[in-house]
């Protein structure tokens, strides 16, 4: 099991809980007789049950590689790492830009030599 591939999956798991549990969202309303109102928000509040879909779809991508072994470990890490750059591209206008570290662990893992076993 690469430790680079279990970065990238526990920095994905990182940014759903962030993502789900820290107010991303700021409402403010101004009145004209009182102060103003701040509130602030989940994603889970904004967006409903429906935001674990996207939340989920790095989590799977970047756990995929580490259910398998040898080679196939290795075909899917490249696999799922190019999704998961197509996938932070894609969603860069909203929730992307937080995959990001999870991408470069994941890139890290692809191209770094196989990691020796103990002789």
């Amino acid at each position: 099991m690469s430790i680079r591939q279990t970065v990238a999956f526990s920095l994905t798991i990182a940014v759903a809980l962030v993502a789900l549990l820290v107010p991303l969202y700021v409402n403010v309303k101004l009145t004209n007789d009182g102060p103003e109102q701040v509130t602030t928000s989940t994603l889970f509040e904004t967006g409903g049950p429906s935001v674990f879909v996207p939340l989920l779809i790095p989590v799977a991508l970047t756990g995929l590689p580490l259910l398998l072994t040898g080679r196939a470990q290795r075909y899917a890490s490249v696999a799922t790492t190019v999704a998961l750059a197509i996938f932070t591209i894609i969603a860069s206008a909203t929730i992307g830009w937080f995959y990001v570290p999870a991408l470069v662990a994941a890139v890290a893992s692809v191209v770094a030599r196989p990691e020796s076993r103990g002789t």
